[in-house]
């Protein structure tokens, strides 16, 4: 049995996320870069050795590069995976699997922000936020939630779910996808 479904594309499919924009770990390294640089600046000013022997001196200049490693390491975390059942989004810690029988596929959408800002997500309830990349759970300004995967803010497909919250996603093909979906739908509707 064959693994391709009648389109041709294959039952489990992983699709590519819109690649961000190359600056966005410049907003994550040069606040730490600052950061690490006042005080062997002020130390060095003052006419003293920019780093003493205590861990005080120069510990941040071994735990904030760790924790940036880290930060960069999760937010090189974006996979998007279709299978018949179900979207799985894995974006930076966070792993989402959402049932396509839970979603209102007849009412998703591909969206610009730039056009519709009402779609835009709000506050971050947890996750990660970078200018022009959003990765976990947001408010929504109708005042559901919403799990997002966005590095891309002119082309993400919306997926209003039946509980009231949404997905919104920034896939290479959001077009692609929606079809997809909305394939997949129609089989598990005659099923």
């Amino acid at each position: 049995m064959s693994s391709r479904s009648s389109t041709g594309a294959p039952a489990n499919a992983s699709l590519k996320v819109a690649a961000p924009t190359s600056s966005l770990l410049f907003w994550l390294w040069s606040p730490m870069l600052l950061v690490l640089s006042i005080d062997p600046l002020i130390r060095l000013f003052a006419g003293k050795l920019p780093f003493e022997a205590a861990f005080n001196s120069w510990g941040g200049w071994l735990v904030l590069p760790l924790v940036g490693i880290a930060l960069t390491l999760a937010y090189r975390r974006r996979e998007l995976c279709l299978d018949p059942q179900q979207l799985t989004i894995a974006a930076t810690l966070y792993t989402w699997h959402i049932p396509l029988s839970s979603m209102w596929i007849e009412r998703a959408r591909i969206v610009n922000f730039a056009e519709n800002p009402d779609f835009k997500p709000g506050m971050k309830s947890s996750g990660f936020q970078f200018p022009g990349f959003r990765a976990g759970r947001f408010h929504m300004k109708d005042g559901g939630k919403g799990f997002c995967l966005i590095t891309d803010d002119s082309r993400v497909l919306v997926i209003p779910l039946r509980d009231g919250n949404s997905v919104l996603i920034s896939p290479e093909q959001p077009r692609a996808l929606l079809d997809e979906l909305r394939r997949l739908a129609g089989n598990g509707a005659r099923a």
